[in-house]
C-alpha cells in the first residue's frame, strides 16, 4: 500500500486542527494567502507552535521576512526577540508597518538588505548571537546565507530551513517537468547534501508543509 502521507487531502485534515496565534495574525494570514504573499503554511506553523515552546530561543534571527507574518509569529508564541531580514525594499517596509500595527515594534527589528550582507552587517555591529536561525529566502541561496549566519549562533543553537521540499521537486524531477525551477532544485539538493553530513551540526529533513530541515549544532 503507498504511503500517502502528504496529499491534500491529508493536507486538509490536519489543517483543519489550525487555529491563528492571534486574530489579528489571523487576518493577516488570510489577507496574505489571499493576495498569494509567501508565509508559512499552516502545517508548518502548527509544528513550530509546539518546537518553539519546547525549544524557548530567546533570540531568533529571520532571513525572508515578506509580509513580516513570520517574525511576529515567532515572537508571540514564544516571547522572543526577532531580527528580521527582507530584501526586497517596499516589503521590508510593509513588515516594518505590520509589525507597529500590530504592537511588536518592541519585539522585532526589521534589516532591508540581501540575507548574507545584512547579517555581516550585524557581525560588524557587534550584533548578540541567536539561539534560532530560520531561514525562508531565495530557495537556491540557503547555504549563503546559513554559512553567513554561523558567526552568530550560540553554542547548540538551532537552524531551521523552510520549503526545502519545493513541492515535492527536490526529491523528484518529475515535479518540475518544464524544468522552471531546475536551478533551485539543483541547489537545494545541494543545500540539503551539505546539511545532512556535516560535521559541525545535526540534521533532520522533515516532510512537514514543504519541508522543513532542522539543525542542531554541536
Amino acid at each position: 500500500m503507498e504511503r500517502n502521507i502528504t496529499n491534500h487531502l491529508v493536507t486538509e485534515y490536519i489543517n483543519g486542527f489550525y487555529v491563528p496565534a492571534t486574530p489579528e495574525l489571523g487576518q493577516l494570514r488570510e489577507k496574505s494567502e489571499a493576495e498569494k504573499v509567501p508565509i508559512i503554511l499552516k502545517e508548518t506553523e502548527d509544528f513550530l507552535n509546539v518546537f518553539l515552546k519546547i525549544t524557548a530561543p530567546k533570540r531568533i534571527l529571520e532571513i525572508g521576512c515578506a509580509v513580516g507574518y513570520s517574525a511576529m509569529f515567532f515572537s508571540e508564541c514564544c516571547g522572543a526577540q526577532v531580527v528580521t531580514i527582507e530584501k526586497d525594499p517596499e516589503v521590508a517596509e510593509t513588515a516594518a508597518s505590520n509589525i507597529a500595527r500590530l504592537g511588536y515594534s518592541d519585539r522585532i527589528r526589521v534589516e532591508q538588505g540581501d540575507g548574507e550582507e545584512a547579517v555581516n552587517r550585524l557581525i560588524e555591529a557587534g550584533e548578540e548571537p541567536f539561539d534560532l536561525v530560520f531561514i525562508d529566502a531565495a530557495k537556491s541561496h540557503y547555504k549563503r546565507f546559513l554559512e553567513a549566519s554561523l558567526p552568530l549562533c550560540r553554542p547548540g543553537a538551532i537552524i531551521v530551513s523552510d520549503n526545502v521540499l519545493i513541492k515535492g521537486c527536490t526529491a523528484s524531477d518529475q515535479y518540475d517537468p518544464t524544468g522552471k525551477f531546475k536551478t533551485n532544485i539543483r541547489k537545494m539538493r545541494e543545500y540539503l547534501e551539505f546539511i545532512t553530513h556535516d560535521e559541525r551540526m545535526d540534521t533532520t529533513v522533515m516532510s512537514c508543509g514543504d519541508g522543513l530541515s532542522i539543525s542542531k549544532l554541536k
